[in-house]
């Protein structure tokens, strides 16, 4: 099994969207928290250049699942990178959306005690992809949730610490990313509801919405690099 540490050397992340990936440091935080806990049924939506799929496969050295319906968007940028490290035959992959594939999964009665959401990113498609990964998360699962810049998952991840007391905030030290633990069984009745706004990221979705929508310039490019220092 290919080191963690050799990831980094030998993916290929073009520079026109590498800036949307999974940064190393968080990939290295998945790898780790997957160790710490001896995950080894693992699942994640959404693939892009397939490197937390790496990171994550080096950990487990077992199947893990990806679906991603935009591979060929990437030009499969991520499915190259799991074969250019010798990782293919531990992929179990799916180019579809996952609202087609989670339900599927759950119907076979699949598993996991880790799954890492990073698909559709606004917020019904996040709750959709949480929804099933709830139902298919193990007790004592880690649920990650990536770009938590962004308002809408901002929201997800108030609704979850709201309203489900079946899941526990994993304090930690990466400002993207966000870590919950299934402690317990959803005991709500059908009456029950708690508030979940939020007005935090609003300067940061703004500006990483604007740096998606602007064309190539001085301005965009220091912003980006700063954005990429405070990361």
């Amino acid at each position: 099994m290919i080191a963690v540490a050799e990831i980094k050397n030998k993916v290929d992340l073009p520079d026109d969207i590498k800036s949307s990936a999974v940064k190393f440091s968080e990939g290295e935080f998945l790898h780790t928290i997957i160790k710490k806990n001896n995950f080894k049924k693992t699942l994640e939506t959404g693939f892009g250049l397939g490197l937390s799929a790496c990171h994550i496969i080096t950990a487990t050295n077992s199947m893990h699942v990806g679906i991603d319906p935009f591979q060929a968007n990437y030009n499969s940028t991520g499915l190259k990178n799991v074969e250019k490290l010798g990782l293919k035959p531990l992929l179990e992959f799916y180019a579809d959306y996952s609202h087609n594939v989670l339900p599927k999964l759950l119907n076979e009665k699949r598993t996991f005690d880790f799954i890492f959401i990073d698909g559709d990113h606004k917020y019904d498609g996040q709750f959709i992809d949480f929804y099933y990964a709830d139902l298919l998360l193990e007790k004592n699962g880690n649920i990650v949730l990536h770009d938590t810049w962004m308002r809408s998952t901002a929201y997800l991840v108030n609704y979850i610490k709201t309203n489900r007391k079946d899941y526990e905030f994993v304090t930690q030290e990466l400002r993207n990313i966000a870590v919950f633990k299934k402690i317990g069984t959803d005991t709500r009745d059908w009456l029950y509801f708690k508030g979940f706004g939020t007005s935090k990221s609003f300067f940061t979705h703004k500006t990483i919405a604007w740096l998606h929508n602007t064309n190539d310039s001085f301005l965009k490019r220091t912003v980006i690099k700063l954005k990429d220092i405070l990361k």
